[in-house]
């Protein structure tokens, strides 16, 4: 299932290359945000409703929508795979951040970051795992104590100061100091 997400991200990323990467992104975006509403993809995943009416449908959702991106629905639809929808605009989103070196990372902090600690913290994780830019995404759990903890892909940076008392309880307790 997730391969055939898979396969509509590398065609869609690659005529994005060919034309408009952030025009792409931008109708994408739209188009996730229409194929969001369960009914509007119950209705083009019916298989009782006949292509005609579902492409009619699409036509008129995304009427301001690029033509290509338009088509890219329609044979996702027509193929029976727009339930996979949500799959290929993820990688589609992860193809297109590789591509301009931007690496997107979950952060949790005990208390909320200003503006200028976000951009500290941002181009900190930036140089960690050697790309241009971090975008993060934050929440707050004062269970951490103080620090950071950063999951950028499959990387986890844990700079909590919770992780750092339990490191020192284990070590204290796997060796008592004299």
């Amino acid at each position: 299932m997730a391969a055939t997400g898979r396969r509509y991200a590398q065609a869609a990323f690659e005529l994005a290359k060919e034309n408009s990467l952030d025009r792409w992104e931008d109708d994408l975006t739209k188009v996730a945000g229409i194929l969001g509403d369960s009914d509007v993809l119950a209705f083009l995943d019916a298989p009782q409703i006949p292509d005609s009416a579902k492409l009619d449908g699409i036509g008129k959702l995304l009427a301001d929508v690029d033509l290509l991106v338009r088509n890219t629905v329609n044979l996702m639809t027509v193929n029976r795979d727009i339930s996979k929808f949500a799959d290929m605009y993820r990688v589609f989103k992860e193809m297109t951040d590789e591509h301009r070196g931007i690496a997107r990372a979950d952060v949790v902090t005990a208390v909320a970051l200003d503006d200028a600690q976000r951009d500290q913290l941002a181009a900190g994780l930036a140089k960690l795992v050697g790309r241009s830019e971090v975008k993060i995404s934050e929440s707050v759990d004062s269970s951490i104590i103080g620090g950071v903890v950063a999951k950028i892909g499959d990387r986890l940076i844990d700079g909590s100061t919770r992780t750092q008392l339990r490191a020192m309880r284990n070590s204290l307790a796997e060796r008592p100091v004299d």
